[in-house]
């Protein structure tokens, strides 16, 4: 979900700010050592999924263990199904999945997405409010947004990650998807963001599976 806290411009600015805010955070907040990383997970195993779902992650960067501190949550990231054929296509905003694709809404494989080197764990669910042909409008709407740029800023500033790309994409569903933003006030940075756990408390979803990490 994000690599700096800061709707100023400049990337290196950016992620300068990101260092020393974690930094002051670790006075404020105990940010736990990164888990094992769970075993890889057989194809099989997952549940039949559907253009519209949900893919969380908990990430496994310090970035994405901060992220869990703030919001209290178990995930760091969040992407949408948009294709099943010929194997399930997330897009999604990201800082730093693909090196080639850096800060920008990209398209990943599943077994990309939740790759043990980027995610401890995952789970995935199915929001039930939204109507197939719903599904298919924010699927088709969220692969013309490829490429364009990560860009994480408060609510009141323009802004462009992982949840408000999502957001945006539900927008002209029959039933309003208003997930709750949440009220940040630590160093370096303040302000309105909208955390995975957003989703993953809003209400009439489907939970289809949630991964375990490794003993």
């Amino acid at each position: 979900m994000l690599k700096a806290f800061s709707h100023i411009g400049s990337r290196t600015l950016a992620i300068a700010l990101l260092l020393a805010a974690t930094l002051a955070l670790s006075a404020m907040f105990y940010i736990a050592p990164t888990p094992a990383a769970r075993t890889v997970l057989p194809p099989q195993q997952l549940p039949a999924l559907a253009v519209g779902d949900w893919v969380f992650r908990a990430g496994t960067s310090r970035e994405s263990l901060l992220i869990q501190t703030l919001s209290k949550s178990e995930f760091s990231h969040i992407g949408m199904v948009v294709s099943l054929q010929p194997e399930p296509l997330i897009v999604h905003a990201s800082t730093d999945d693909d090196p080639q694709r850096s800060n920008q809404v990209l398209s990943s494989t599943l077994n990309e997405f939740i790759d043990p080197q980027l995610a401890r764990s995952f789970a995935i669910a199915r929001p039930k409010f939204v109507r197939a042909e719903e599904h298919q409008q924010a699927a088709l709407w969220l692969s013309k947004q490829l490429r364009k740029p990560f860009v994480l800023a408060d609510r009141s500033h323009p802004h462009l990650y992982c949840t408000t790309l999502l957001v945006d994409a539900l927008q002209h569903t029959k039933k309003p998807f208003q997930p709750a933003w949440q009220k940040i006030n630590a160093p370096m940075f303040s302000g309105e963001y909208l955390f995975p756990q957003a989703f993953a408390d809003y209400p009439d979803i489907e939970w289809l599976y949630r991964s375990k990490l490794s003993k």
